[in-house]
């Protein structure tokens, strides 16, 4: 059995013509200058009021350890809002909502826990 050559060939309008490369969008541009005092001013008036805490479990999306969140208590929930970086940049900001009943048992639990280990940060 045997095949011509020109069933094997690709048709003229299949085949790909090389277009001109084209430049790359630049994204963002990473500022020299070191804003992360005025991005914690923005992001207390966006987020409420910063904490530095040790988490658990109790927000599973933003992590366990040592974190530095933002929150805003209202009457029955408190939101959580974890945010590196340029508040600007929305991409890496994580937010989270518990009970208030269970963010005041954290806050006093971290109270102790600061109570007992000296401020954290300091060696």
């Amino acid at each position: 059995m045997t095949y011509s050559n020109d069933l094997l060939e690709i048709p003229e309008f299949l085949r790909r013509t090389r277009k001109r490369g084209r430049p790359r969008k630049i994204v963002s541009e990473v500022s020299k200058e070191n804003n992360w005092e005025e991005w914690s001013k923005e992001k207390q008036n966006l987020y409420g009021t910063r904490y530095d805490i040790v988490l658990q479990d109790e927000a599973p999306s933003i992590g366990s350890g040592y974190r530095v969140v933002y929150v805003k208590e209202g009457r029955k929930w408190a939101h959580i809002t974890n945010h590196d970086g340029d508040p600007a940049n929305k991409e890496y900001r994580i937010r989270r909502r518990i009970t208030l009943k269970k963010w005041n048992k954290l806050k006093a639990s971290h109270k102790r826990y600061v109570a007992r280990n000296g401020e954290i940060g300091k060696q």
